[in-house]
């Protein structure tokens, strides 16, 4: 059970990451960091691997066969929103928007990946109160290691470093030595 520090502590890193993915999205060109959406390619790959990762889910959880009802709503209900080209900003209309009036938008922004977020946790915490104490410690485990991981992830790209080479092709910049 999360005693009030933890919980203080998960609100103000779950509102930073929103600041920080907020503050990136305002300077991103419209469709992504390379300038377009994802391709079919991408969304079938992305897709594949999340697929695979809820198969493994599953597998360890041993979810019984009075819980799959309960699995299913929570994949139905925690499955990323799909990639809307038409929901982000053009950049030159953003250009033309007034400071205040582009810091309306990007709270409005905010606020509907919050209601999101919202729907994910509330169906995260449905599906949780399903499972076993055993079945809990082990979803426990496996949340824990993707929070770890998307820390990293972001630890890295804050740092600059990069697995391969850049979309762009040149070659990635290197990060000065840690003193």
């Amino acid at each position: 059970m999360l005693t009030i520090k933890n919980r203080i502590l998960s609100g103000i890193a779950a509102v930073s990451i929103s600041a920080v993915t907020l503050s990136a999205f305002a300077q991103m060109p419209p469709g992504g960091p390379q300038g377009h959406p994802p391709s079919p390619e991408q969304v079938a790959k992305f897709e594949q691997m999340r697929a695979k990762h809820q198969a493994e889910l599953h597998d360890k959880l041993k979810i019984t066969a009075s819980q799959e009802a309960a699995w299913k709503l929570f994949l139905d209900k925690t499955k990323p929103a799909p990639f809307d080209q038409a929901g982000r900003p053009d950049k030159d209309e953003w250009a033309k928007l007034s400071t205040p009036e582009r810091l309306d938008k990007q709270l409005d922004m905010m606020r509907k990946r919050e209601a999101f977020a919202e729907q994910r946790i509330a169906a995260t915490k449905d599906f949780y109160a399903t499972l076993s104490p055993q079945q809990q410690k082990i979803f426990d485990a496996e949340h824990a290691k993707m929070e770890r991981h998307r820390w990293e992830k972001m630890e890295h790209m804050r740092r600059g470093d990069r697995k391969g080479p850049p979309h762009d092709g040149n070659p990635a910049p290197v990060a000065p030595p840690a003193n």
